[in-house]
This record gives structure tokens, C-alpha cells and sequence, in this order.
């Protein structure tokens, strides 16, 4: 029997909305003839007072496929019984970088591994030297992911000033000083294993720290890593305080996944990603016009992102330059063009001009190949969305096309008759409120990932880099709803520091239970603990 589907009402897009191409229907759209499945569409004219009815946890989205982690525990972003696709897209985006952002446990660990790093420094006889552990990178600019290393360099200082000691100033010297401080790092227990690469462009050291497991990558006199650091710092935390951020974190994410983050194995490194995105950002025009909230769009500009540096950016002819208010250069203007390489993406570096940033990224190709892979999946999610809102289920299921299957018929499970059984097809579910996740098209959060952050807050919790370092935690409180950082309430006070005492004697988990509801980062860094 024929449905009787009502008269769907025409969108309302938001101000700052970017549309999705054809992803909404107009009022003189022709009529698609799909075949009826029993199952009713769901219209924008349904009312939207069935929240009562929500359940409270859902193990799979609407389409069947897992909830992804960011999404854990929650119902389907967006108000309403149809929201605006552009705001579930922006609260997964945002709901995602909560996830994968270190947390307070994370982030202090790092910390004291760079203490402990500082502490067998100032042990260790260096004749007229003062050895000095910098951070730089993506730990100084808190875009880094949990996975991601901490990059060091130790600045060998004249004894009495900050001038580099022209005992380390060659090439060579320092090379001997890499191997030098590896082994003193494994008799004091630093870390078991130390590589020294010593003919790369910059040598290092890289190497695990044994208690945290952190990894960590040691450069000598490379201060050009933290100017680099204060520019990308500026721009997150001034320029972009509210977009760059997310933006760069689900890129970083998504080249991880896919091994391509390592600039020294072709791929594309954290100080590259921040630049394209603040080119994109720069450049775009509606941005640049004011018309456009970039904090609103989150989801979109990941989209445009993709779209940009997947399909239409000139790779061939065109430099990035995010100097001033962002442009583009000629490459062959700029020195930057490799005749046997003209394929290579280019970007200024804003801090040394006559450096390309990517100039080492020599398997761009495949992460531009990527990138539109990641556009046409993104968009893909949305539009199965929208149909699945539309007539009930997707239009392929509908007119039932699958696409072509992975396994092979003779290797599928087989029924009574012995015939192998026809591929599952996704199950889509009727409830309004089932999770809907469009992020989990391009990414995935690792069992390697999930581990290592365990293994992380379990370490903190046990106290065995507190005990090392003899040092305590404690954090220094500040009420987060008296935005004049006045003293907190007795209530806020009383539960964090019963959250402490039950730390100090070594329960943990309940510690863990009760701090997890709070948001806080640790004094010590400049920064306060903050109760939402």
C-alpha cells in the first residue's frame, strides 16, 4: 500500500549556513519515484515535542554502524525532529575535538616528563654549558593529539648568558652531543633506547620515556621550533581562537590514522596543517567579508578544507602565504618550484621566508589523493542523511542498488541450500533520536589510541611519576561560574578536595569518577583548575 507522505516545508537555513550543493529540495523539485518500503518518511513538519521520549543510551547509529566514541552515551545531535544538518555537523566537530583533547591527567604527564628531562640536565658536568629543555611544536601549542610525541630541543647556553655556546655550534659537535646525552639518559633511567639520527637535516634523538611511555624527539640549538610555535600559538589563540583549533585537531586525526603525519616518511607535519588552515581561513571570501562564522561552520570548513586541498588547489604553480592577511605566490617567483618535483605542495614560512615549510613532504600526492577521498565521503554521510530523512531510507537502498561486495561469494557464510547468502544490507532505524554521526566517515579513534591514554591516567593515578620526581598534585582552584575568579564555593571546594584526599590514599578510581565530571587544567603552567 502506497505511504502518504505530507508536504515536506522548505529548510531554513541559518545566516552563517554553507549550503551542501543539491542536498535540500525546492519547491518545483520533480517528484523521484521511489518504490515503498512500509516505512514512513519523516517530515520537517513533525513535531518536535517527542524529546519525553528519548532513551538514554544508544549502541548504534541510525545506520547501524557503531556510535563512535565522541558520541558515546548521547542521542542525535541538532534540535528538533529534523535539525539543520550544518549544526549537527558543527556540535560532532566540536563534540570530537572534547574527546580528543588531552586530558588534565594527559597533559601534566607531559609535563613532568619535560621536568625530568630539565632535572638530568642540570645533573649532568657540562664545563661553561647550561643546558636548558625547550618545548616546541604541537605540546606548546596544546594542538597536539593524545598520540602525539613531544618535541624538544635542549639549548646548550654560555654559562653566564643566553648565547648558544660556540663549543656546539657546528654540525659535527652536535652530533657528538647527541650520542653523549643518550647514553646519559639510559643510565639515569630516562628511557631504555635511545636513536640517534644523526644525518638527518636536523639530527635528533628519538626515544620512548619510560615511565609515561611518551615518546619524545631531542634536537640540539633548534630554536626556529619555537618561533614557529609562537606563531601557531598566535593564531589559535588570537586570531582564530575558535576555529583553528578544531579544524587542525580533526586533520591531524585524520592523517594519523592513515600514517601520513610524519614529515620525515613524506607525510605532512603539525606546523604544515596549521598554515593551510589559516590560508583557508584567510582566503575565504566570506569570511573575509564578515558574512561567515567560522566557530558555527566548523563542520563545513573541514568539508572545504578537503575540497580545496583535494580537488582545486594548483599545486604546480601556486605558494601559501599566511603573512599579513593571507595570499597566494608563484612558486617559481619564490625559488620554490622542483622541476623534477613540480608536484610539491609550497608554503612560506611566515617566521623565515625563504623556507618552504613543505619541502619535505614529498608523498603529497597521496595525501592530496586522500583528501578528496575524505570530500567525497563527508559529503557522501550528509547525503544518505538527508535521504534517510526523506523517504525513509537511503534512495540506493530504495531503488535497491548496493554497491559492489568486498568478500568474494564463495568466502560469505551459506545457507541451508549451500548458496552463498546474499551481502546485509544496513538496518535504518525509526527512531528520530538514534545517533547520527557524519565525522565517522573519515574517522576512527584505534585501540592503540584508546590504550596508550589508559595507560597514561592509570600512571597518574598510581603516582609512580610523582614519586619519581617527588612532587605532588595540586591543582589550584578557580569557580568557572563567577567569571571574576572570585573563591569558589564551599560545595566546589568540598568535592574536589575529597576527590584529592581519595587520590592520596591511593583509591584511584573514585578519584578518577569525581574528577572526570570536572574540567580543569593544573597550576603550575599557567593555567587553573575550572569547575563547569
Amino acid at each position: 500500500m502506497a505511504v502518504e507522505t505530507k508536504e515536506k516545508a522548505k529548510p531554513t537555513l541559518t545566516e552563517d549556513f554553507i549550503g551542501f550543493g543539491d542536498i535540500s529540495s525546492s519547491e518545483d523539485e520533480e517528484a523521484v519515484d521511489v518504490p515503498t518500503t512500509g516505512k514512513r518518511g519523516r517530515s520537517d513538519n513533525d513535531s518536535d515535542n517527542e524529546a519525553d521520549a528519548v532513551p538514554g543510551t544508544y549502541q548504534k547509529c541510525y545506520n547501524g554502524q557503531p556510535v563512535p566514541p565522541w558520541l558515546a552515551g548521547q542521542r542525535r545531535l541538532g534540535t528538533g525532529k529534523s535539525p539543520d544538518i550544518n549544526t549537527m555537523i558543527n556540535e560532532e566537530v566540536t563534540k570530537f575535538v572534547t574527546y580528543i583533547s588531552p586530558t588534565p591527567e594527559e597533559h601534566q604527564m607531559r609535563s613532568w616528563v619535560i621536568e625530568r628531562m630539565q632535572r638530568i640536565l642540570g645533573a649532568w658536568t657540562l664545563p661553561g654549558t647550561r643546558a636548558v629543555a625547550k618545548c616546541f611544536g604541537s605540546f606548546e601549542t596544546r594542538l597536539y593529539l593524545p598520540t602525539s610525541d613531544i618535541d624538544m630541543t635542549i639549548m646548550l647556553y654560555n654559562e653566564h648568558n643566553d648565547e648558544v655556546s660556540p663549543a656546539y655550534a657546528g654540525r659535527e659537535s652536535i652530533r657528538q652531543f647527541l650520542y653523549r646525552l643518550a647514553r646519559q639518559l639510559k643510565q639515569n633511567g630516562f628511557c631504555h633506547n635511545c636513536e640517534v639520527i644523526a644525518n638527518a637535516r636536523v639530527p635528533i634523538i628519538k626515544t620512548i620515556e619510560r615511565i609515561s611511555g611518551i615518546a619524545v624527539d631531542i634536537s640540539i640549538n633548534a630554536d626556529s621550533g619555537m618561533k614557529s610555535a609562537q606563531v601557531q600559538k598566535s593564531f589559535s589563540e588570537k586570531v582564530y581562537p575558535n576555529a583553528l583549533r578544531a579544524i587542525v585537531l580533526a586533520i591531524k586525526q585524520f592523517l594519523f590514522q592513515r600514517s601520513m603525519n610524519e614529515v620525515y616518511t613524506g607525510g605532512m607535519g603539525s606546523y604544515a596543517i596549521t598554515l593551510l588552515v589559516v590560508s583557508l581561513l584567510q582566503m575565504h571570501p566570506r569570511i573575509r567579508s564578515g558574512g561567515l562564522d567560522a566557530s558555527k561552520n566548523l563542520g563545513v570548513l573541514l568539508i572545504e578544507f578537503f575540497e580545496l586541498y583535494g580537488k582545486r588547489f594548483n599545486y604546480d604553480t601556486v605558494c601559501v602565504s599566511v603573512r599579513e592577511n593571507g595570499c597566494y605566490l608563484n612558486k617559481r617567483n619564490k625559488t620554490f618550484f622542483s622541476p623534477t618535483q613540480p608536484y610539491l605542495l609550497a608554503i612560506e614560512d611566515p617566521c623565515d621566508t625563504s623556507n618552504d615549510v613543505t619541502k619535505g613532504t614529498y608523498g603529497i600526492s597521496r595525501i592530496k589523493q586522500t583528501f578528496s577521498g575524505a570530500y567525497d565521503l563527508f559529503n557522501n554521510a550528509i547525503f544518505a542523511y538527508h535521504q534517510t530523512r526523506k523517504y525513509g531510507q537511503p534512495i540506493n537502498d530504495a531503488l535497491n542498488v548496493r554497491a559492489p561486495n568486498s568478500e568474494p561469494a564463495k568466502k560469505r557464510a551459506r545457507g541451508k541450500s549451500g548458496k552463498a547468502q546474499a551481502p546485509s544490507t544496513q538496518t535504518v532505524s525509526n527512531d528520530p533520536w538514534a545517533p547520527v554521526s557524519f565525522l565517522s566517515s573519515i574517522l576512527h579513534i584505534d585501540a592503540k589510541t584508546v590504550s596508550m591514554r589508559q595507560r597514561l591516567i592509570t600512571t597518574f593515578h598510581k603516582g609512580t611519576m610523582q614519586e619519581a620526581l617527588g612532587v605532588e598534585y595540586q591543582p589550584q582552584l578557580v569557580n568557572a561560574l563567577e567569571s571574576n575568579g572570585t573563591v569558589p564555593s564551599d560545595s566546589v571546594v568540598n568535592a574536589v578536595s575529597s576527590a584529592l584526599e581519595d587520590h592520596k590514599k591511593g583509591n584511584g578510581a573514585t578519584a578518577q569518577e569525581q574528577i572526570n565530571r570536572m574540567k580543569f587544567d593544573f597550576a603550575g603552567s599557567g593555567n587553573t583548575l575550572t569547575i563547569p
